[in-house]
């Protein structure tokens, strides 16, 4: 399966294809200060781990910094 993950396109080889799991495969994962987005809708948190990734998704995922 292709997806577009951070502007990345890049195939997917899991079984289950949950957002959750490619989140950590590629160290996107963290407890807070991150946001996701698919085909540019924002993704409650609260589903994340629900989500199956469909081919052509286009994932977004935000990682709030700090600074000033």
């Amino acid at each position: 399966m292709k997806v577009k993950l951070n502007d990345r396109e890049i195939q997917i080889h899991t079984e289950n294809n949950q957002l959750i799991e490619l989140m950590k495969t590629n160290q996107l994962y963290h407890e807070s200060g991150i946001a996701v987005a698919i085909n540019e809708e924002i993704l409650p948190r609260t589903i994340w781990e629900q989500y199956q990734v469909q081919d052509n998704d286009n994932i977004l995922i935000i990682t709030a910094t700090q600074g000033g």
